[in-house]
């Protein structure tokens, strides 16, 4: 039998809806009653129920955020409303919250309530699988998801010494900056409250987390982890509330995004170190990106290495070893912007400031140029430089040659053309200013290691 919670704030009504409805002709049984959303939502948290049928006008918390409520609590549990409106809108906004069905009271004959609760019956059965109805069986648990400010940090720095030999046991170390901590739902809102305010000075995130007895133990440390990568490392609050569900869902989201990325913001180029507007939308767009810390490594590890080679400085080298306890993105985005002030110091010590402004400012005529690819000549007039105190210069300050700049330029174009339209290759190549399409071909194969259409190809699998 499923066990049902009525909830209703006219106490008449709610003794009709439960005693005239033919509820075990169907399966069902009334197991509690409410007289409204928040005691509902306190005999929720004491016991289970197969299925909440509730009215939408109440008094204080209406029947659509009880269900909001509850979706965020016990996520699994279905919802039936109760309603005088016969107002479309007023059904469709319950469900969009997702609930299985609805109920007029202006039309509560025997044979139409028969009607609906074989057809709510029949979708119950079918929402709910031998697995959902055996979790809803367990005891009820919560967690709190704690991550840390650093590598160094331990949960016993939010735990009240009193309370910290009681909860030890029920700590697990999910990698080394976070950790899940089980409790009872009594426990759970208790523990959240003393820890809350703790959060902003020490610079801890905790997550509360409802449904944990749904979790599959064999991968809910894969799922946390995957969750503290992609999506705790760019939030910005210090403290959330969310499903078990919506945790998991989430983690999957950011990890098949992170991993479909080909093309973020692309560091390898001069142009954000004196370029205000550049480095501020390379710095949303790599955030954007949605990546954690160890594919941002992966990706500046090589940058830093060039801009070591370029300037030879001996120092910018040692700043790799300051992202070892880069845990959030706030905290790159803070070393970005020191190894960009880094750069920037060591350009202006050896009194070439004015020589690598010039060349932004050629960097910057290039990327505005729409028309023909304008010659190295070309570009040195427009910057007062003679051509070959330009080229020697511009390889000082890039690292390559004039002409491997726009080579690399043009092909980087190319990469953004393949995957974002679905233009003709040979189309693409003519845009880039390759008039040979074959010879197009085998300088991108060079640059990727792979073939247009094979890139096209991987790109939006």
């Amino acid at each position: 039998m499923y066990k049902v919670l009525i909830v209703d704030d006219e106490k008449l009504v709610r003794q009709g809806i439960m005693t005239t409805f033919p509820w075990q002709k169907h399966g069902f049984v009334v197991a509690g009653d409410a007289a409204s959303g928040e005691s509902a939502l306190e005999r929720i948290g004491q016991e289970p129920f197969d299925l909440l049928v509730t009215d939408l006008a109440m008094n204080g918390m209406s029947g659509l955020e009880l269900i909001r409520r509850v979706k965020e609590m016990e996520p699994g549990l279905p919802a039936v409303v109760l309603t005088c409106h016969d107002n479309f809108k007023y059904i469709q906004e319950a469900m969009r919250l997702g609930v299985l069905d609805y109920i007029v009271k202006t039309e509560i004959e025997d044979e139409a309530v028969d009607e609906t609760l074989e057809r709510i019956a029949r979708k119950l059965s079918e929402e709910l699988g031998s697995k959902e109805r055996a979790n809803r069986g367990k005891p009820r648990q919560e967690g709190l998801l704690l991550f840390a400010p650093g590598p160094d940090g331990t949960p016993q720095e939010l735990i009240p010494p009193e309370d910290q030999e009681e909860y030890d046991g029920r700590l697990t170390e999910i990698d080394g900056a976070t950790w899940l901590l089980r409790l009872a739902v009594s426990e759970a809102g208790a523990l959240a409250d003393v820890i809350r305010p703790r959060l902003a000075k020490s610079g801890w995130t905790c997550v509360r987390i409802g449904g944990l007895e749904a979790a599959d133990s064999r991968n809910t440390a894969a799922v946390l982890r995957d969750y503290r990568r992609h999506v705790l490392f760019h939030a910005a609050e210090a403290y959330a509330e969310a499903a078990w569900t919506e945790v998991a869902e989430a983690a999957a989201a950011a990890t098949d995004r992170a991993g479909s990325i080909i093309i973020g913001a692309n560091w390898d180029g001069p142009e954000w170190v004196y370029s205000e507007e550049r480095f501020e939308t390379m710095l949303r767009e790599t955030a954007a990106a949605g990546i954690d810390g160890t594919a941002l490594l992966k990706r500046l590890y090589p940058v830093v290495l060039e801009w070591e080679r370029l300037l030879a400085t001996g120092s910018l080298k040692g700043l790799l070893e300051q992202t070892n306890g880069l845990l959030r993105w706030r905290d790159w985005e803070a070393w970005l912007r020191g190894f960009r002030s880094a750069i920037r110091t060591t350009v202006d010590a050896n009194g070439s400031r004015q020589i690598a402004e010039n060349m932004m400012r050629a960097i910057e005529l290039l990327d505005r140029e729409d028309g023909p690819e304008p010659s190295e000549s070309e570009i040195a007039r427009a910057v007062n430089m003679s051509r070959g105190y330009f080229s020697k210069c511009f390889k000082k300050v890039t690292g390559q040659s004039y002409g491997d700049y726009v080579r690399k330029r043009k092909l980087e174009r190319a990469k953004r053309l393949i995957l974002r339209t679905d233009d003709p290759i040979a189309r693409v190549a003519e845009q880039c200013g390759f008039s040979d399409y074959r010879h197009f071909s085998r300088v991108f194969r060079d640059f990727t290691g792979m073939l247009p259409n094979e890139y096209r190809k991987t790109g939006r699998t």
